[in-house]
């Protein structure tokens, strides 16, 4: 699949409605910033500029996450090199964070970390996770960051975006 047909399967897959429910259930202002940004809007309402400021949808609401996450996808999508902000945490997003090596309790902290992925999956049908799995399929081919990307994103496919 290349970029154009990946770009085609997001627009689908994720149909571009208002979202009315929670953005954010954090205060600060980051997330403050990120809720009126995003209030009672359509993912494809979403400015280019608000993307490349917030870079990653990982502080939404898993209903938020789900209404607005084709607006980061397609804009990873128009600048993979690396150090591409918005590619990089957009994948963060979407696969579970790896424990750091002085955790006490690496298994437990992996096992939160796929749960809140999956709480995130949930929520997306047939289409939505296929769009999901292509999206990160060609990332971890064709971006700056390939090679990092690849052992994790194997890991995520075979846990999360099933």
């Amino acid at each position: 699949m290349d970029a154009r047909q990946l770009r085609n399967q997001i627009r689908v897959a994720f149909p571009a409605v208002p979202f009315y429910g929670l953005v954010t259930s954090c205060d600060c202002e980051e997330c403050a910033e990120i809720r009126d940004g995003l209030l009672h809007k359509r993912w494809d309402e979403i400015s280019p500029a608000f993307i490349d400021r917030t870079c990653s949808p990982t502080l939404l609401t898993p209903e938020a996450f789900s209404a607005f996450v084709p607006a980061y996808l397609l804009r990873a999508l128009d600048d993979l090199r690396e150090f591409s902000v918005v590619v990089e945490f957009t994948v963060y997003s979407l696969c579970p964070n790896e424990p750091d090596e002085d955790d006490p309790e690496p298994d437990i902290t992996r096992e939160k970390e796929v749960s809140h992925c999956l709480e995130r999956a949930r929520l997306m049908n047939a289409a939505q996770t296929q769009a999901i799995r292509n999206f990160l399929l060609f990332v971890q081919e064709n971006a700056g960051y390939a090679k990092w990307f690849r052992p994790f994103v194997a890991r995520t496919l075979e846990k999360v975006w099933r």
